[in-house]
């Protein structure tokens, strides 16, 4: 709710300093057609989609996506497995290559969690189809026999061997416009679908998300279409985590014989964000989210909304930015465009296995182009905020791990800079003294008698196998016993050891702390002290 409250805090301070000053009616008050169209025009938000939305959102489809050409490595191989940046070299297999065609890399994905979002996603996506991930484009350079060798293009995540090439298709890039949101739109009548699955299996979607639907081109879906979603409190009354709050008690104390309301479907429904449709296929579609008011969940619905009033707004992109066919990095070089310049840094550059290392990286654009950085690792694992990304080295194999950092500008120009963390094998814990087991004595008695000797015989066999380890013996009283009785019952333990077993005295520590009538033994390896031990606070249970 913290976050919803922020969200639309700051969507109506941007709209506030966008509109002009107006006098008469304050904003918040007038007639309810007016707070409606106030209410509407705060939500006027959202971003154009840019080509790596256009060609790197992937698809869930029912058809047959040809397999007959895969990336079957590179030029760095076998050192280097993942290729992306603009100076790799990608070997594609496969037949009928020529100089100069564009091939789209795809992926054929699967969730290896295999979690549900909510009842019946895994049926839904099986009956949209197959769900794979568009990783970018690449142009063909040179053709050898069966072998293509091609450059990435564009690149939004990393290629990597068994992915597939597919003849690359130019898309249409979708209107975009200045559409406003209702939050308490009623159902228009318009198709209506799920969020079924979405890109990278992201559960919880905001702005620029991409997510697969189940509706397509068989309920007239189109690319260009825009659609809300939505939420009602019936369906979160439902939700197995979300009904958790019921649990609480939403009363006052003060409040007398309040009135129960249980009717949460005639409740309004939410809008919780909008999405513009970037491609469609026969049972299924894939949209870009553009506002997200909220959390958007898998297993929303979403409804086709009606826009063709909303005007259009026209992309800040150049118009050849959404064309490949017409900008490659000859002509782009040609236009005097220059790309990103990028610098990353590892802090720190060594760590031992467990531990994280921090990249940074410095990204600046000579033409003064706005800049995102990608980041990608061959190990461990990577999360990602701005120009910074954390790597977590737990569970990972001890030796170097490569993470690379792509600066984009607008026009998908871009640079790489790859930088090594050194994973170190985790050190040796610490030797600690362990608890062996302890002696009983009777009240006010530091004897020791034939059961305490036999359990000192045991140590002493331990300590004569291993000439390394030391034993230190702590002894302890009742409240209403000498204290002195502590450390006569440790040291009559020690002589047992000393001179009827032969125990050297200097392996053996005497100590006194705790409560009880007994006499703890632990076992102090090389190198670790004897103090370490931890007292015996408790009195033993009879």
């Amino acid at each position: 709710m913290k976050r919803f409250l922020i969200v639309l805090a700051l969507t109506g301070a941007v709209w506030a300093q966008q509109q002009p000053a107006q006098s008469g009616t304050p904003q918040g008050s007038g007639s309810p057609a007016q707070m409606q169209k106030q209410r509407a025009s705060n939500l006027n938000i959202g971003n154009t989609p840019t080509p790596a939305d256009i060609y790197c959102s992937g698809f869930v489809t029912a058809d047959k996506v040809p397999d007959s050409h895969i990336v079957a490595g590179g030029w760095n191989m076998p050192d280097q497995t993942r290729f992306a940046g603009t100076t790799d070299y990608v070997y594609l297999h496969g037949r009928d290559f020529k100089e100069g065609d564009r091939y789209q890399i795809v992926r054929k994905v699967k969730d290896p969690n295999a979690y549900q979002m909510y009842g019946g996603q895994s049926g839904a996506v099986r009956d949209a189809g197959t769900p794979y991930f568009e990783l970018g484009y690449v142009r063909i350079i040179d053709v050898q026999k069966n072998t293509a060798v091609a450059v990435p293009e564009l690149s939004c995540a990393d290629f990597v061997p068994g992915d597939l090439a597919v003849p690359f298709e130019q898309r249409e890039a979708p209107k975009f416009r200045a559409v406003s949101l209702d939050r308490f739109a009623p159902p228009n009548g318009k198709p209506q679908g799920r969020i079924i699955m979405s890109n990278e299996f992201d559960s919880y979607l905001g702005t620029k998300n991409k997510v697969y639907l189940s509706i397509g081109a068989d309920k007239g879906l189109k690319p260009g279409d825009y659609l809300r979603a939505t939420r009602t409190y019936n369906s979160t009354y439902h939700d197995p985590v979300d009904k958790l709050s019921l649990y609480a008690n939403a009363l006052e104390d003060t409040q007398k014989d309040p009135q129960k309301f249980s009717d949460v479907s005639s409740l309004p429904r939410r809008t919780l964000g909008d999405m513009i449709v970037l491609t469609t296929h026969r049972k299924s579609a894939t949209a870009m989210i553009l506002t997200a008011l909220e959390d958007i969940h898998v297993g929303d619905v979403v409804e086709v909304m009606d826009v063709e009033a909303a005007p259009e707004i026209k992309p800040v992109l150049p118009v050849s930015a959404t064309q490949p066919n017409t900008v490659t990095p000859e002509a782009a070089a040609t236009a005097n465009a220059q790309p990103p310049k990028i610098t990353c840094t590892a802090s720190p550059a060594t760590v031992r296995v467990g531990e994280n290392s921090m990249v940074t990286c410095e990204a600046t654009s000579p033409d003064n182009r706005p800049i995102s950085i990608a980041f990608v690792a061959n190990g461990g694992k990577l999360s990602s905020n701005r120009n910074q990304a954390t790597l977590d080295t737990t569970e990972t194999a001890p030796g170097p791990i490569a993470v690379r950092a792509t600066a984009f500008d607008d026009r998908q120009l871009s640079a790489a800079a790859i930088t090594t963390v050194n994973v170190e094998a985790a050190a040796a814990p610490a030797p600690t003294a362990q608890k062996l087991t302890e002696l009983d004595f009777k009240p006010n008695s530091a004897y020791v008698d034939n059961r305490s000797k036999a359990i000192l015989d045991d140590v002493a066999l331990k300590m004569q196998q291993d000439p390394n380890t030391n034993v230190s013996l702590s002894g302890s009283t009742e409240e209403l016993e000498p204290p002195r009785l502590a450390t006569q019952r440790a040291e009559n333990s020690k002589t047992y050891l000393t001179q009827s077993k032969g125990i050297d005295p200097q392996r053996i520590a005497v100590k006194s702390g705790g409560t009880g009538r007994r006499v703890e033994i632990w076992t102090v390896p090389a190198g670790a002290p004897a103090t370490e031990q931890p007292k015996t606070d408790q009195p033993k249970q009879e």
